[in-house]
């Protein structure tokens, strides 16, 4: 989980130029973790739809299967209704 950096400047430096360096430092740091939890979210969205198309597949496999065995089947829409 992201927790910036920038929460641990309270005080400002005595020396201005040092101060604003600092905060850049920090504000770069916060940006490149977020980039890389964006990153991270981005990836797992992409597995999450990966794994629902199969299991969608999957399900049609069994819709498929049981039509043929003369089984009456009622396929079920998002959200759980018939």
């Amino acid at each position: 989980m992201y927790e910036p950096l920038s929460d641990a400047l309270k005080e400002p430096l005595s020396n201005p130029v040092d101060d604003i360096n600092l905060r850049l430092a920090v504000a770069a740091a916060d940006i490149a973790e977020l980039r890389a939890e964006v990153a991270r979210l981005d990836r797992a969205l992409d597995e999450s739809r990966r794994l629902n198309k199969r299991a969608s597949e999957v399900l049609e496999l069994v819709y498929e299967h049981l039509a043929s065995s003369g089984v009456k089947a009622t396929k079920v829409r998002a959200g759980g209704n018939p």
